[in-house]
This record gives C-alpha cells, structure tokens and sequence, in this order.
C-alpha cells in the first residue's frame, strides 16, 4: 500500500538526533516514522545534523521568502529523495526513507553539536520556525547534552518536548539503560575477547581504555561480561600508592598462575597528579615501572591501547533495537497524547516510562553499581 498523503498543513512531529552518535539511531527513527505514518496518521518531519540543521534551516526561513522556499522544497523533496540531498536540512519522511535501517549503525540523518544553540537568541530563532511549521512538538534523541537543549525548548515555547536517551556511556541515571548501551557493551567484550588470544600467548597485560566519561559504566559492564582481569572506574583520583596496589593485585594473580591479564580503565578516571594522557599508558607505564623492580615479573610485558570510537560504531544488538521501539512508542503516545507532557522516556525497572527532565537518578543506582563492582571482584580474584 502507498504511503499515506502527509503534508505539513497535517501538522508534523519534528525530530531531532544530536550530539554522539549511538547503535540504535536508526531503528528509533524507522519506529517514529512508521508510528506516526501508521499509527497517529501525522507527518515525521527529521531534521538533518541535530541542533545545527535546525539553526541553519531557521535561519534560512527568517524572513516570509525563505519561510516559503523551505516549506516548498520539504513537501517537494522528500524521503530518500530529500535524504539523498545533503543541503536539504529537513526532510519529511516516508516508509522508504526507513526501510532496512533498524539495526545500521550510527545516523543516517547525521549528527552535530552545535554550540550557537546555547544562545537564547539562536534559540528564540529555532523556535518561531517550530511555530510556523505548526509543529505538534519535538521529539530529541541523544545524551546529556541533547536533552539539556530539549528541556529548554520545552521550557522556552510551550511546545511539547520529549527526549529520548542515546548514549554508550549510560550516564543518564534516571534511566537502567540509554539506546547504545548494551551494542557497545558487545563490542567491547568481543575486542577483549581478541586481546585475550594475543594476551595469552605473550604473558601479558593489556590495558585497554574504554569511553564511558565519568560513569564508568561502560567498563564496569564489560567487566564483568568478558571476564576481564581488573577494571578501573572513576571514583576519586588515584594515587601512585593506589596504583601502586593495582599492580601489586596483577602481581599477585601472575605468581599464582595466570596466563595473562586484562585491564579496563574508563576514560573518565582521574590521578593525583592530574595527567593529561590517555588513562591506558598512564597505568601501563606505572605498571611498567612497578614490574621492573621485581624480580620474577621483570620481563612481564604491558600493553596499552585506547579503545576509541569503534565502541560507538557497528550494527545494533537486537535489545538496542527493541529499547529503541519501545522508547520511540512511549514517546509519540506522550507527545500527541492529549494529557501528555514534556519529558524524557525512561527504562526504570524494565519498564518504560516518562519522567521529568530533572527526575532524580534511580534510588538504587549507586547501589547497583557497587554490586556489580563487588560482583566483578570476585569473579576475577585468584
């Protein structure tokens, strides 16, 4: 069956995806696209490269001309037409424009930070061109960031805004789990899964650098699902005495007969001194030096390596592609609800669910994370 005539004289969700990219993008815009086409009958107006493709389209409709041009080439170009057309910001949707993306990495629509978005006039710009779309609202997928810009609009237009949360570093703590999550989780334990092989034929340590940010979460996940040896997370800054006592616990498991070890460090973990290096050389050569001065693990061998975007990169796990319908359907049913709300979608134990922006963090999420911590601990121990 073809798709449905949509227009914008039908008033059209209007979508966003900024800041970093993460698995599960893609198959959160097939699902909005086919809900709203298939289900609420309304048009999915996405635009291109996050925030910036909105500045720049609001700035190409600032005047009644250019209003009037914009509004022509959406309802003219649009599918995979408009998204062929790189110079097109904002592209009204169809079935065809979706088809076969759920589980592709990245977004196809592109993604930018934009740091003119946080003036309030760019802002005020971004929003009267909302309006004079007739836009039922907005719907923003991506991370802190993105969503922090989301709570804005909401608060500065009176337009319905709900935000969706994307990110590998799943430090969003009103939520179990953001989109992203668990696709990078599998990629870092099938990467540890290689070092091991290498590892283990060398009698080494490898010390491989995660991202993650501040949380952690990313390395003490992957932990505990690849059977690494030790994991570092950001608590408070490290000391050389508490280095010093990491490489006395890799010293202890060697002597007693391990083959080989894997050390997960996440991007976010702070020294004392500070250092502006990459964590996985800082800790490997202060291991470097530590094995040096014994005398039976003096030619132990320590490689370091930073793991870096290919964590955010690669085909959707099939749970990222299902969080990702069940958040896009949580989504659309608040935003064209007729009680509904601003907000962002939410994963609080095992269901999804609306919250506040500003929802404080799950009450046992601190105490989750120090579970798994002690969990990882002792399956790890020798």
């Amino acid at each position: 069956m073809p798709d449905p005539i949509l227009t914008l004289a039908d008033r059209p969700v209007v979508v966003i995806f900024s800041g970093g990219d993460a698995p599960g993008m893609n198959a959160c815009l097939r699902a909005l696209t086919r809900l709203g086409i298939n289900r609420h009958g309304v048009p999915m107006l996405v635009i291109r490269n996050g925030y910036k493709g909105l500045v720049d389209a609001s700035r190409e409709a600032s005047t009644a001309e250019g209003l009037a041009a914009l509004k022509r080439r959406i309802e003219s170009t649009t599918g995979r037409y408009g998204l062929i057309d790189r110079n097109q910001q904002m592209i009204l949707m169809d079935h065809g424009a979706v088809s076969a993306i759920v589980r592709i990495g990245g977004i196809i629509t592109g993604s930018a930070r934009c740091l003119d978005f946080h003036e309030p006039a760019v802002r005020a710009e971004a929003i009267t061109l909302l309006k004079n779309l007739n836009a039922r609202g907005l719907i923003v997928c991506g991370g802190n960031g993105s969503l922090a810009g989301a709570e804005l609009i909401a608060k500065e237009s009176g337009l319905r805004v709900v935000g969706i949360p994307a990110t590998i570093d799943n430090d969003l703590n009103f939520t179990e789990m953001a989109l992203g999550v668990d696709t990078a989780l599998n990629t870092v334990a099938n990467v540890v899964d290689n070092f091991k092989d290498t590892a283990k034929s060398h009698r080494r340590v490898m010390v491989l650098e995660t991202m993650g940010r501040a949380s952690g979460e990313l390395a003490r996940l992957a932990a505990v699902a690849s059977g690494a040896e030790m994991v570092v997370t950001p608590k408070r800054p490290l000391t050389d005495a508490d280095v010093r006592k990491l490489a006395e616990t890799l010293a202890t498991g060697m002597r007693q007969g391990r083959s080989h070890a894997i050390v997960l460090v996440a991007e976010g973990v702070n020294f004392e001194p500070e250092v502006s290096r990459n964590r996985a050389y800082v800790l490997a050569d202060a291991f470097k030096a530590y094995f040096s001065e014994t005398h039976d693990l003096a030619d132990l061998e320590i490689r370091p390596s930073v793991l870096g975007h290919l964590q955010r990169g690669g085909d959707a796990s099939p749970q990222d592609a299902i969080l990702a319908a069940r958040f896009a359907d949580a989504a659309m049913r608040e935003l064209l609800s007729d009680n509904g709300r601003s907000g962002v979608t939410a994963l609080q134990h095992g269901r999804v669910t609306i919250v506040d922006y500003d929802a404080p963090d799950i009450s046992d999420r601190e105490a989750l994370k120090a579970d798994m911590d002690e969990l990882h601990l002792i399956l790890s121990s020798w």
